[in-house]
This record gives C-alpha cells, sequence and structure tokens, in this order.
C-alpha cells in the first residue's frame, strides 16, 4: 500500500487526499468532537459557518500531510527541495559553524512532516525529539520512514542524556523539538495561555538550552499550496541564560499563536491540546 501511494503522481495523490477527507470528515467523524472542542475553546472567535469551513479544510490538510509523508519516502534530494524550502538557513548556519548547537522550535503546523528532511537543507547534522508509539512494528517502520533522508531520532524518554552525550563530541546538531502538544500532568508543571486557554506547556527545550548554553531559534512552516512548503526562521534568544525563566516558553507560544491566528487551517485540531486545562 506504502509502495502504491508513494509512487502516485501528486495530482492522483491528492484526489485520494480529498476522497479519505471526506470519508474521515463526514462518514467515520475522526476525532471531530475534538476538533470541535478546541476550535471553541480557543479565542479564535469564530462563527460556525467559519467553524465548518475550516474544519473541512483541516481535514483535507490532515490528509494530505499524511499521505504526503509516505511520499517523501519516494522522493530524491532535487524534489524534496524543490517542494520544501528554508528561506534563511543562515539564521541558524551561523551559530552552527561557530561550534555552537542550535534548538529548533517548530509546531504542528503546515507541512511539519517535511521537517523530517531539514538535514537536506543544512551542512550540520539534524536530530529531532520524537515520541515512541507503542505498537513496536509501526515504531520501527515510523523511525525507518523519518530517518531515510537523514535526519537523527531522540526518544524523547531519554533525550537529555543523550543529547549530553552527543555534545561532548565534536560533532554540532540541530536539535528539532516539537513543544506545543499538551504534556502529562505532573507535581509540577508550568502553566500559561495558550490561544486563550491556561494549560500545562512543555519547558524542556528551554531547560536543555539553559543548561547546554545553546542559541534557541523559531521555524515558522508556510503552506504555500499543497505539496508546497515554505520555513522561515526566527531567532529567539541566543543567550538562553541572560533570560527570565519561562521567557523562551512564553515567546515560543506567541509565535505559535500569530502562526495559527494567521491561518488556522493549517494547524493539527485534532491533538487534544486542551485536555488539561484550568477551569
Amino acid at each position: 500500500m506504502f509502495f502504491i501511494i508513494g509512487n502516485l503522481p501528486f495530482p492522483i495523490l491528492y484526489i485520494f487526499s480529498n476522497f479519505l477527507s471526506f470519508i474521515l470528515y463526514y462518514l467515520i467523524r475522526y476525532r471531530v468532537d475534538v476538533v470541535e472542542k478546541n476550535l471553541s475553546s480557543s479565542n479564535l472567535n469564530l462563527t460556525p459557518k467559519q467553524k465548518k469551513v475550516l474544519k473541512k479544510k483541516f481535514y483535507t490538510h490532515f490528509c494530505d500531510i499524511y499521505l504526503e509523508m509516505i511520499k517523501l519516502d519516494y522522493l530524491n534530494k532535487n524534489q524534496i527541495k524543490d517542494r520544501f524550502k528554508v528561506l534563511n538557513p543562515e539564521v541558524a548556519d551561523k551559530y552552527l559553524n561557530d561550534g555552537k548547537s542550535v534548538i529548533l522550535l517548530v509546531s504542528h503546523y503546515g507541512g511539519y512532516e517535511w521537517c523530517t528532511t531539514l538535514d537536506i537543507h543544512f551542512k550540520h547534522q539534524v536530530a529531532a525529539i520524537y515520541t515512541p508509539l507503542k505498537d513496536k512494528e509501526l515504531n520501527d517502520l515510523t523511525i525507518k520512514s523519518r530517518e531515510r533522508h537523514g535526519i537523527k531520532l531522540i526518544s524523547r524518554y531519554n533525550a537529555l542524556d543523550n543529547i549530553r552525550g552527543l555534545e561532548k563530541s565534536n560533532v554540532k546538531f540541530l536539535y528539532g523539538f516539537m513543544a506545543d502538544q499538551s504534556p502529562q500532568i505532573r507535581k509540577i508543571n508550568y502553566w500559561s495561555k495558550f490561544l486563550g486557554v491556561e494549560v500545562p506547556v512543555f519547558t524542556g527545550a528551554e531547560r536543555m538550552a539553559k543548561e547546554l548554553d545553546v542559541p534557541v531559534v523559531f521555524a515558522k512552516m508556510s503552506k504555500i499550496k499543497r505539496g508546497r512548503y515554505e520555513m522561515k526562521l526566527e531567532l529567539i534568544t541566543d543567550k538562553p541564560n541572560s533570560v527570565e525563566d519561562f521567557e523562551i516558553t512564553e515567546k515560543y507560544l506567541r509565535l505559535v499563536e500569530n502562526q495559527i491566528h494567521e491561518d488556522p487551517n493549517y494547524y493539527f485540531w485534532t491533538h487534544n491540546r486542551f485536555k488539561h486545562r484550568k477551569n
């Protein structure tokens, strides 16, 4: 099945995506209740008509992303560079060239799965923090797929120890984090407002930046059209220990919010982002 999908021409792929999105949204109703809850809880202030239009566009985008993820395994370097562009890699490169690793903060927006090809766009190696899947066979398949274009995957369950070990070598990395999901509730959580809702947020990237004293960069992903994406980098700080605690996390959250407000169709609304919201 993956072989067939991976070898479909892009126009045919998107016809298939339209069909799948119809099935998911109208027939299976896959996580439609979660999407509705997220949109209603957020401060997007959408009318019922606007939400209806957004949901249709989102489910098409949702199917696009997962079909493109399979398609990526069958694209070569030049085909990827043609469809996914990093507009200003020099924002991170100048630190990497000076012998410093960089933390890259990404969100579940636009074509975020194309970030698995970032190794193609940078001279230095890219390592991404990921959450292992419970199903071993599916997890192994996912790792094989995402590492196909050179990126290194690091389990979030032992990320800090692994990164400490990598930092002792002479190789410098661009460490990719997606920190916009809902963390587990623990005795100590940092809470902040995200899209107007007070929720716990991940602070691991900030804590790691401060410990390693490395720059933090935000990656803004834009969807130009189906199968065409651009990433623009923005420096959050190159002196993490000179800013107040949680300032990096707050800047990241505001940048993600701005991205969503610009065009909410391409955020991943099926994630139960507000499940631990404060009443």
